[in-house]
């Protein structure tokens, strides 16, 4: 088996890992709430990097949700190469390079009020970083606030962001926010 071989087969369970706790989200999925420890990796789940929590995150990963955390698009878009992309699966928004992340930054940070992410673990090989954490807010005119479960994946390209996708449940901070099913942003 050549290095090459095993470092696409490794990376591709980090994202096989990372879409099938999306899957889980996407079902509003109750033990995901919890902020038990995430279990180590299966058997044979090598090469992967588990920094649980906040101390040994990968650096990005903290810029990463303490741009979002401060509100300050510019400080996120600084984190993403000229052509990054980030995808918000759960709104089906999509945007590129670091004026469409401030843009998207600034659209988020009007329509949610107390936006707050709390890392609870991230997993990083390589070029892919995985984050787990949990997405607070209270979404403008809506009568409660919102904590969820989400996943971040990013691809990066040296220290940058090339791709970004959040996954979390649309339908969970919907229902948490006391919003009916099809609710949408006002544009």
């Amino acid at each position: 088996m050549s290095r090459t071989y095993r470092v696409r087969r490794t990376s591709l369970r980090t994202a096989a890992v990372a879409l099938g706790t999306a899957a889980m989200l996407a079902v509003g999925a109750t033990a995901a709430h919890s902020q038990a420890p995430v279990p180590p990796p299966a058997a044979g789940q090598t090469g992967h990097d588990r920094l649980p929590y906040g101390e040994s995150a990968p650096r990005i990963a903290k810029s990463w949700l303490n741009a979002w955390n401060a509100g300050d698009a510019e400080q996120l878009a600084s984190l993403f190469t000229a052509d990054g992309t980030y995808t918000d699966h759960a709104f089906g928004a999509s945007f590129t390079g670091p004026e469409g992340v401030a843009q998207w930054v600034t659209i988020t940070t009007s329509s949610i009020e107390n936006l707050h992410g709390d890392l609870r673990w991230a997993y990083r090989h390589g070029d892919e970083v995985v984050i787990g954490w949990t997405f607070n807010g209270h979404l403008v005119g809506a009568p409660s606030a919102f904590s969820v479960p989400a996943v971040t994946v990013m691809r990066l390209k040296g220290a940058k962001i090339k791709n970004n996708d959040d996954y979390y449940s649309r339908a969970e901070v919907l229902r948490q926010s006391g919003l009916p099913a099809d609710w949408a942003p006002s544009a």
